[in-house]
């Protein structure tokens, strides 16, 4: 029994999120602006301790949205690297559609989200980290072809949206 809890002590702990791509009857994804950060990303959060990634993704949108979206199912896996001061990642995409009375249920918290939103994936988006571009793209994508999708996050952080091009937006960590 020792033996069995020092090996599992001993394994490597990677941080975990989930997230949900919830999608209005125009297709249109929903993204919202928490007070902590200055960019937008999909409603979700950090995985609590012993919590599963579609509970947190349920969870996460209820506290930050007051809506209990019907999840369909997992439409992606993003492995996101260590960077200075963030370590390694396992973030967890949900999909979903949300109906006109859902959409119209949203009540976005004012003390966890500045502001929400849909936005159409093809067109301009709102300012965000690049990592939350390409996981978006990704997802949408999947989501509507019924594949789950799964990718290495390997580029450098920065930001993409109305201040410039991805290029001139990136920031070095």
């Amino acid at each position: 029994m020792a033996e069995e809890a020092a090996y599992y002590a001993g394994l490597a702990r990677t941080r975990g999120s989930a997230g949900a791509l919830l999608l209005d009857p125009q297709g249109r994804v929903l993204l919202a602006r928490p007070h902590y950060k200055p960019v937008w990303d999909l409603p979700g959060g950090v995985i609590d301790a012993d919590e599963s990634p579609i509970r947190t993704c349920r969870r996460e949108v209820r506290e930050e949205l007051g809506i209990t979206p019907v999840i369909e199912r997992l439409i992606g896996v993003i492995w996101i690297p260590p960077w200075p001061l963030r370590p390694p990642s396992n973030v967890f995409v949900f999909g979903g559609r949300l109906t006109e009375e859902g959409v119209a249920g949203i009540n976005a918290r004012a003390e966890e989200i500045a502001e929400c939103g849909f936005f159409d994936p093809a067109g301009p988006v709102p300012r965000m980290e690049m990592l939350t571009a390409r996981k978006i793209s990704a997802c949408v994508e999947g989501y509507r072809d019924g594949a789950t999708v799964f990718y290495e996050e390997w580029e450098k952080p920065g930001w993409y949206g109305p201040a410039g091009t991805a290029s001139e937006n990136v920031k070095e960590p």
